[in-house]
């Protein structure tokens, strides 16, 4: 009885495949990746200047005293990082008693016009720095918004684009993985962006269902 019980199983098994390997293929399955873009432009920047400083301890606080005082209160002025350490290379004669501080602040202003005063303002007080008068500062929460709202845009239009693809060849899809490229504009560490425009791409892979 048990012999006789295995072998059906096996002659199941058998039929099963054989049914498999012979029965008709309705669908055939493909893949095709498209690109979805959006751009967007972004309104009521604000104009900032990042200034860096390398210097002794007694301009180091020449420099803060500046930031903190009554002339800096109209802006928005953060201090984004602070560091200091011994200097190491060229003769003794060169190198400073002490350590060396470097000073990162972010300016941001109202209006461009607020540029010539904030540079004025560290020329006439000789302190050596460096300014980058080239960026706008964007909220992280604002920009969290637009992030969100560039992607959808995107992914609609590469979604646009596919079902035009798949009318065009009689298919169906389904999407099987979305993934962003170009992330340079993504969320940028000290809020300053380059640019009045966000750029957007999403690529989008799907499987084409025909008949």
């Amino acid at each position: 009885m048990r012999s006789f019980i295995i072998k059906f199983i096996l002659f199941a098994l058998l039929c099963t495949a054989i049914f498999s390997c012979n029965a008709p293929h309705h669908h055939e399955n493909r893949t095709i990746e498209m690109i979805g873009f959006n751009e967007l432009t972004i309104d009521g920047l604000q104009p900032c200047i990042n200034v860096n400083f390398n210097g002794d301890k007694a301009t180091r606080d020449k420099l803060i005293q500046l930031m903190e005082s009554d002339a800096m209160k109209p802006y928005r002025v953060k201090k984004n990082s602070e560091n200091f350490y011994k200097d190491g290379a060229g003769t003794s004669a060169q190198k400073r008693p002490g350590f060396t501080y470097g000073i990162n602040y972010l300016i941001v202003l109202t209006n461009e016009s607020e540029k010539e005063k904030i540079s004025q303002l560290l020329l006439d007080s000789n302190i050596p720095v460096s300014i980058n008068s080239n960026g706008y500062y964007l909220d992280p929460q604002q920009n969290t918004t637009l992030q969100d709202q560039a992607f959808q845009n995107a992914l609609h239009n590469a979604k646009l684009r596919l079902q035009h693809y798949a009318d065009g060849v009689n298919a169906n899809f389904e999407i099987i993985s979305i993934s962003e490229i170009d992330d340079y504009q993504l969320y940028p560490m000290d809020g300053i962006i380059y640019n009045d425009k966000l750029i957007k791409k999403v690529k989008v892979k799907a499987e084409l269902l025909s008949d």
